[in-house]
């Protein structure tokens, strides 16, 4: 992915370092908490970790390490702008996975989580979004979007947008045309954008989990798309 600048505001996309994680999980957990569309109650991030914690985010930022070092397909970037005092500042990340070797997706297991995640909730809603993945993508060549998170007071600056389409550009690269997400409410109208379609609700019953509602996602794909 090459270095791009900003609409109005400069800003460079630029890969991650595993020096970056730590601030990449704090991005992924305010972005999260600040969705607009969900109530706070029913907010799946807020549910599964609750408000960010510095306990949170560096187990998170434990998490990332991990699962770049286990699946070599994963590659993260991060939007980067200068703050008051010249020095470079994390606003934006995406994680891609480029699959381009056919393999499967093994059903999720669920596993152990630090506190004070609520490891119930965590294993339940990771697990379904993870679920609906393997039934549309398990054994294709495709490029999976994991995360896509922009800090409140950066958005609608042209940053996610740049991050979802650089993204597509080097899929391409890579010989893939397949694509897969889990969207937010929040998010939908940008993917809806850059051509995702809607494939399947994934509807989480969080009530269990002292919850309100239903935590929705929507599984979104596009498929054999030329257009970026």
């Amino acid at each position: 992915m090459t270095e791009s600048k900003a609409r109005s505001r400069n800003f460079r996309i630029l890969p991650a370092t595993p020096e970056d994680f730590l601030a990449l999980a704090e991005v992924e957990a305010v972005a999260n908490i600040a969705a607009t569309q969900t109530p706070l109650e029913s907010n799946v991030s807020y549910v599964m970790f609750g408000l960010p914690s510095d306990v949170c985010i560096q187990n998170r930022a434990k998490g990332l390490e991990k699962m770049l070092t286990d699946d070599p397909a994963m590659v993260s970037y991060k939007g980067v702008v200068e703050d008051e005092n010249g020095q470079d500042k994390i606003v934006a990340w995406a994680q891609w996975g480029f699959y381009t070797e056919i393999k499967p997706i093994k059903e999720w297991e669920n596993i152990t989580w630090s506190p004070p995640a609520n490891g119930e909730a965590c294993n339940h809603c990771i697990g379904a979004m993870t679920n609906i993945r393997k039934k549309y993508m398990s054994g294709k060549r495709h490029a999976f979007l994991q995360v896509l998170a922009t800090l409140p007071e950066y958005r609608c600056q042209g940053i996610g947008s740049t991050l979802l389409k650089d993204g597509i550009v080097e899929a391409k690269e890579k010989g893939l045309n397949d694509f897969f997400l889990t969207a937010s409410a929040d998010g939908h109208p940008l993917y809806v954008k850059f051509g995702f379609k809607d494939i399947e609700l994934v509807e989480m019953d969080i009530t269990q989990f002292g919850g309100v509602g239903n935590a929705n996602v929507m599984a979104m794909g596009r498929f054999d798309s030329t257009e970026v």
